[in-house]
Parts: C-alpha cells; sequence; structure tokens
C-alpha cells in the first residue's frame, strides 16, 4: 500500500539528537553522561514516574524532582536544561515540507516528559509544519501503548497501513509496525531520511 502518511517523533527527529541533549546535560552537572539513561534503565520507581508525567498523571515538576532526587541534584528546571541543547532538525522539516507539497499527510507523535513552566514545543511552530501533533500527555497515553500510534493515524485520516512512522528508539517501532506501519528507525539522519524519501516515493524537488 502506497504511504499516504508520514509520522515523526520529536526529540531526535524533528529535533537534533535528543540522547546527545540529555548526556550535554548530565556532564554539565558532572554526572557520567549516561546517568539519565541509567537511572531510567535500573530504577523502576523513577521509570514509572516518567510514564506517569508522559501519560499526564503527574506535573513535569514532580517528576524533576523524582528524576533528581536518584541523579543527587536539583531536580527543578532539569527538563528546560536539556530542552536547551535541543535546536530544529532543519533537513527533517525540509522533508515535511517536501512530502506536504506533494500530498503526504504529516504530523508528529511524541512523549511528553509532562505539563509544566517549561513546554519544550512552544519553540518549533509545529502546527505550521504538521497537518496534526499527537503529545502523550495531552492525550492520556503515550508509546509504546498501540492506542497513541491508532489515535494518531486517526488524527491524520489514514490507515496505520498508509503510514510510516520514524522514531530514534527502537523500542517504539515495533507496535506501529504491529499495527500495519512502515517503520524507520532514525539511528543516523542521513540514512533515516533517504529511507523516508524511498518509501514515500517522492520526486525530485521541482518535479
Amino acid at each position: 500500500m502506497r504511504p499516504r502518511a508520514l509520522l515523526l517523533d520529536f526529540g531526535g527527529v524533528v529535533t537534533t539528537d535528543f540522547y546527545a541533549a540529555i548526556r550535554t546535560f548530565c556532564a554539565s552537572q558532572g554526572l557520567p553522561d549516561n546517568a539519565i539513561e541509567h537511572v531510567l534503565a535500573t530504577r523502576p520507581e523513577v521509570r514509572a514516574r516518567l510514564v506517569d508525567a508522559e501519560r499526564g498523571r503527574i506535573t513535569q515538576h514532580e517528576f524533576e524532582e523524582t528524576l533528581g532526587g536518584a541523579l543527587g541534584i536539583p531536580g527543578r528546571g532539569i527538563i528546560a536544561r536539556i530542552g536547551a541543547h535541543l535546536k530544529p532538525y532543519q533537513p527533517v522539516l525540509a522533508l515535511v515540507a517536501r512530502a506536504r507539497h506533494q500530498g503526504i499527510r504529516t504530523g508528529v507523535l511524541s512523549n511528553s516528559w509532562g505539563s509544566g513552566d517549561y513546554n519544550v514545543y512552544d519553540a518549533y511552530d509545529l502546527e505550521r509544519h504538521f497537518d496534526t501533533i499527537v503529545i502523550s500527555d495531552q492525550v492520556g497515553t503515550s508509546k509504546p501503548d498501540t492506542a497513541i500510534y491508532q489515535l494518531a493515524a486517526d488524527r491524520l485520516g489514514v490507515n496505520p497501513p498508509e503510514c510510516i512512522f520514524a522514531d530514534d528508539t527502537a523500542a517504539y517501532l515495533a507496535p506501529a509496525h504491529d499495527l500495519g506501519m512502515a517503520v524507520v528507525h532514525f539511528a543516523e539522519p542521513e540514512s533515516g531520511i533517504a529511507e523516508i524519501i524511498k518509501r514515500l516515493g517522492l520526486s525530485n524537488p521541482g518535479t
């Protein structure tokens, strides 16, 4: 089935490298650069609080306090300080514009870090670039729950098999694949963009 829609993760796809931003923040605090990833992988109670924040059950500040406590640093402002190391990834935004020009519906599907004083999405003008934006804390569910992928497809007006989904986190691809979406692991931006272009069958710019 020819794809009719392109669905993208936010951090690390629409933005510059998300994991690099986390590691840069950790280094700036005198922590091992993988400290946050390690805590989330080895401390189930911290991971559970992240899921609660993602799904809007607790506030961003409440999650920051949990994360800061686990890291041994002040919690307030952690998310904003990580977000400061992120920038829009212009090659992906150019790809999105090209896809929309050729009739492809486009959307963002993002797990948030909870609602609070800092909104990482504010600086990106997503409504101008995308046809729909699905943010986990606003809809009460998050990746890898298949419901959020189906919701995104519904909002794009397509069936899941008509959609390509790209994410830099491999664990979030399987549920999309199970629904019939074509998936792209966006681990390396240049090859990820090339694969999306190929799968969408985009014509050359200007043709």
